[in-house]
């Protein structure tokens, strides 16, 4: 299983005491998705000499697009072996890919829900 390294930022709170703090959080975070910044990547490593490799993230949901981006030579090759996803559910998915023996095959996963 595969957790992913997530790159994400903290969430905005739906209430705070201080409303100008809450302001001040609500105006980053709206910065930050006009930038690109929009939280929702994840980079994935395929498991070595196995047919699947299973993503949890609490992103994920069983109506989730996923798309991914190879970081590297390996899994560019995995990428052109063909990868596809099954079992979506909440906060999981599969990726099915070829059994490569490569350790290095890592994906940069885009969720969107």
């Amino acid at each position: 299983m595969s957790t992913g390294s997530n790159r994400g930022y903290d969430g905005v709170p739906e209430w705070e005491n201080v409303e100008t703090e809450h302001r001040r959080k609500l105006a980053r975070a709206i910065n930050r998705m006009n930038s690109g910044k929009i939280n929702c990547t994840l980079d994935v490593t395929l498991r070595p000499n196995q047919p699947t490799t299973v993503v949890l993230d609490p992103r994920i949901g069983a109506s989730s697009f996923l798309c991914w981006m190879p970081q590297t030579a390996s899994a560019s090759v995995a990428e052109r072996a063909g990868i596809y996803v099954t079992g979506r559910a909440k906060g999981s998915a599969v990726l099915n890919h070829a059994a490569n023996a490569a350790s290095d095959q890592i994906v940069t996963i885009l969720i969107l829900a």
